[in-house]
C-alpha cells in the first residue's frame, strides 16, 4: 500500500485539498483510494455516501471534512498544552482514532490511503515521535511526504491574517505581529519538514513551492500529480476554499477583534467577504504589510532556511524569488485601509454596534462616509 502524508504547510490550498477528498471520498474508495475517517461522524457520513450513493456535500462540518486534523490535534493535546479548535467536536482518543484507521486498511484494502492535514507541520516542533505514532497505524507501507511551502513573507501575511479573520486579537505585522514567529514553524521551515524526515527516512519527499502549486492549477492538481495518483472518473471538482480578507480590510477586522464581541466580529468578517464583495481587494499585493525594518529582519533569519530548502531539493533556490522579501511593497498598509473605508457605507452595516464602529474608523481616517 501508498500512504501519502500532506503535511501542511498553513494558507498553501490544505483546506481545498480536504474538501475535494472529503466531499469525493466514496468515489475514491472505489477506486482503491482510502481518505480515512477518524470518528462517527465522518464514518456516518461516509456510509450514507456509499450506502445512498448520494453527494451530502452540504453536511461536511469539520470532523468528517478535516478528519486527520482532529488527528493532528488531539495528538498534540495528549502530549502538550495546545488546546483543540473549537469546530473539532466530540472526539475519541489518538489512539482509538489510529486503531479506526488500521481497521479501515485491514477491511479495505486499499491500494493507496491519504492523510491530510496541515495541523501535522507542527509535529516536529511539538513532539517529533508524534510523528512515530502516526506512522504505526500503516506499518511496512510505502510512505509519501508532501509539504507545501509559501515564500515566508506572503505566508505570514496569510497566516497572521488568517487569526485576525477568525477572532484572535493581535498587533499587526508592521508593529511587534512578527516576533511571535520567530523561530517557530512560521519562519523556521526546517522545523515542519526534518521530523518527518529523519522519523521516516526511507519516505520519497515532495516540497513545493506555492508559487509553483498556484501555476499547476492549484492543490488538489498538483498534490495528485507530484505523487503519481490516478484518479477516477466522476470527481466533484471544488474552488477556492477558506478565502483571505483583502488586505486593505484586515485592519478594519483586527481592531473590531480588540473593541467588540466575537459575535459581531463574525458579522463584520461575513460582510466584507460576501456584502462588499463589489469593493475590489484594492490594490492587491501592493499593500506593504511589514515595514523596511521587518522584511529586513525576516530575510536575515530565513537565509539559511532557504539554503536548507535548496540544498534539501537540489535547488539553487527554492524560492527564486527569495530577494522580494526585502523589498517594501509601494503602499503602506494604513493608506490602503483608508481607501477601502472610503467606499464603505456605514449605514449598510449589518448591526447597530458595527456601524457605529466603521462611522468611528471613517472618522479617525479622516474618510468621508461612501
Amino acid at each position: 500500500m501508498k500512504v501519502i502524508l500532506y503535511i501542511g504547510h498553513h494558507k498553501v490550498g490544505s483546506s481545498a485539498l480536504q474538501v475535494f477528498l472529503a466531499q469525493n471520498a466514496a468515489t475514491l474508495l472505489r477506486a482503491g483510494i482510502l481518505y480515512p475517517c477518524v470518528e462517527m461522524q465522518g464514518f456516518s457520513q461516509l456510509l450514507a455516501r456509499v450506502a445512498l450513493d448520494g453527494d451530502n456535500t452540504r453536511f461536511l462540518t469539520a470532523n468528517p471534512r478535516e478528519p486527520h486534523s482532529a488527528l493532528a490535534y488531539q495528538m498534540m493535546a495528549e502530549v502538550s498544552r495546545r488546546p483543540i479548535p473549537p469546530q473539532f467536536k466530540m472526539l475519541p482518543s489518538s489512539e482509538q482514532m489510529l486503531h479506526a484507521i488500521r481497521q479501515q486498511v485491514a477491511y479495505l484494502k486499499p491500494h493507496t490511503m491519504v492523510l491530510c492535514s496541515e495541523a501535522f507541520a507542527n509535529f516536529g516542533e511539538v513532539s517529533p515521535a508524534l510523528v512515530t505514532q502516526l506512522q504505526t497505524a500503516f506499518p511496512n507501507a510505502e510512505v509519501q511526504i508532501y509539504c507545501a511551502l509559501r515564500r515566508p513573507d506572503d505566508y505570514l501575511t496569510a497566516w497572521h491574517g488568517q487569526r485576525i479573520k477568525v477572532g484572535e486579537n493581535l498587533p499587526p505585522l508592521r508593529d511587534v505581529g512578527l516576533r511571535p514567529y520567530l523561530g517557530t514553524i512560521h519562519t523556521d521551515y526546517r522545523r515542519v519538514v526534518q521530523a518527518w524526515i529523519d522519523k521516516i527516512p526511507d519516505a520519497q519527499v515532495h516540497l513545493r513551492n506555492y508559487a509553483d502549486i498556484r501555476a499547476t492549477g492549484g492543490s488538489p492538481e498538483d498534490f495528485f500529480a507530484r505523487t503519481d495518483v490516478t484518479l477516477p472518473a466522476g470527481l466533484i471538482s471544488v474552488g477556492q476554499r477558506n478565502p483571505s480578507l483583502p488586505l486593505a480590510a484586515m485592519e478594519i477586522k483586527r481592531r473590531a477583534n480588540m473593541e467588540l464581541p466575537y459575535g459581531e466580529t463574525e458579522k463584520l468578517a461575513q460582510h466584507m467577504q460576501n456584502k462588499l464583495g463589489h469593493i475590489p481587494a484594492l490594490l492587491g499585493d501592493q499593500i506593504e504589510m511589514f515595514g523596511p525594518g521587518q522584511r529586513a529582519k525576516l530575510q536575515k533569519i530565513f537565509t539559511p532556511v532557504q539554503e536548507y530548502l535548496g540544498a534539501l531539493t537540489k535547488q539553487e533556490a527554492f524560492f527564486p524569488d527569495f530577494e522580494k522579501i526585502a523589498q517594501p511593497r509601494p503602499v503602506p498598509e494604513l493608506e490602503a485601509v483608508g481607501v477601502y473605508l472610503a467606499q464603505i457605507d456605514a449605514a449598510e452595516m449589518p448591526s447597530e454596534p458595527l456601524k457605529r464602529f466603521i462611522a468611528a474608523m471613517q472618522h479617525s481616517f479622516g474618510c468621508s462616509p461612501a
